[in-house]
């Protein structure tokens, strides 16, 4: 059985995002310090939650010394999920916070695009090589709009990057804890490091909807 270590970082309830991973037969750890996870190769898969401000995470995440805790977790290929602003640290900034540095792993920045309505908030259909046409949950105001380590778009008022991948590490700017089915089994792939393209098994959509997009 797997053990999943969630980073607290103080920016949301975590109690959805726990469920959907224990559902998967894993078992959590919720942790706001790494002196309290030994070390890197403790557990065998690592999420940064996705609520909050970029610039807030960030600092929460510093101040108790998690960057260099994930830096050498991403460079042993454990597998690590970075769930919307937890994805978009990975990167090297955000408009929503322009003082704040991320953490620089990928190149761009996370904008404010053009959406129809801010927050985008609802189901949103992937285009790309992985999970073509699953439906998944957004609620974000920021994106990063293209990544070379991009795997999956999706289009509200434009195009932006929905999912990037570089080796064990995964990030995906919707909430998969919150997309059923497809979400849990997404989840399951970027933990245990088994992404599959649409060649070979893709995530099938599992909310009906009508046409390609459906907001609230």
């Amino acid at each position: 059985m797997k053990n999943i270590l969630i980073i607290d970082t103080k920016a949301g309830n975590l109690f959805s995002l726990q469920s959907a991973i224990e559902r998967l037969g894993f078992n959590v750890t919720i942790l706001d310090c790494p002196s309290d996870a030994a070390n890197e190769k403790t557990f065998d898969g690592i999420v940064i939650p996705g609520q909050g401000r970029f610039g807030t995470v960030l600092e929460n995440i510093s101040a108790r010394g998690w960057p260099d805790y994930l830096e050498r977790a991403f460079k042993s290929n454990i597998p690590m999920l970075g769930i919307c602003v937890g994805m978009q640290i990975f990167f090297e900034g955000s408009e929503e916070d322009p003082d704040a540095k991320g953490l620089g792993w990928l190149k761009g920045q996370a904008r404010a695009l053009d959406f129809p309505k801010k927050p985008m908030v609802g189901w949103a259909k992937l285009d790309g090589d992985y999970w073509s046409d699953a439906v998944v949950y957004f609620v974000n105001s920021y994106a990063v709009k293209s990544s070379d380590m991009q795997i999956a778009s999706t289009n509200y008022g434009e195009v932006f990057c929905a999912a990037i991948k570089i080796g064990s590490l995964t990030g995906v700017q919707f909430h998969p804890e919150k997309s059923g089915e497809k979400g849990a089994e997404i989840i399951r792939q970027a933990l245990s490091n088994t992404l599959s393209s649409s060649g070979d098994r893709p995530v099938s959509g599992d909310r009906p909807v009508s046409g390609e997009t459906k907001y609230e």
